[in-house]
């Protein structure tokens, strides 16, 4: 029995390009929803926690990598809440996270000591894992559609 495969160049070309997928725009949407959501969740007192909440998205030669961050100095302490109230307050369980909180309450003074507070800290409030969480099966999706899309075009294109 003989078998004879034509055209297999073609198929190569084709493969080769699904080599070089784009997945950037896709990124972009899916961090999007993500920073939208955690904007969304975010408690607000002043709008800084909110306005702090920012996306990025880069791209290199080996791989596409989205981020939503904060660098405000106390987002993680509303994400994961604080000292005696905050403990056991944090709803998730997140792979290699392990918190640890202070038992005791402390004393804080946010004038530079003209007044003087006592704090047995907050509970968690969180915002930032739960948009992605939230978000999860649509980001899945979007990814596939977006894969379906581009060996359509490849297949297409080639």
């Amino acid at each position: 029995m003989a078998v004879t495969i034509k055209n297999t160049d073609r198929l190569i070309k084709k493969l080769d390009k699904l080599g070089n997928l784009n997945v950037e725009e896709t990124m972009k949407k899916a961090v999007s929803l993500v920073e939208a959501q955690a904007k969304l969740l975010a408690p607000s007192e002043t709008g800084a926690l909110k306005n702090s909440i920012h996306m990025s998205v880069e791209k290199n030669n080996k791989s596409t990598k989205g981020r939503v961050y904060t660098s405000l100095e106390y987002a993680p302490y509303v994400e994961f809440g604080t000292g005696i109230k905050g403990s056991g307050s944090y709803p998730y369980k997140v792979k290699g996270l392990n918190l640890s909180y202070r038992n005791t309450p402390w004393v804080y003074t946010p004038d530079g000591g003209e007044t003087f507070y006592v704090t047995r800290g907050q509970k968690a409030q969180p915002f930032m894992y739960p948009a992605l969480k939230n978000n999860e099966r649509r980001i899945k999706q979007m990814f596939k559609d977006s894969l379906k899309e581009n060996v359509r075009s490849s297949i297409k294109g080639g």
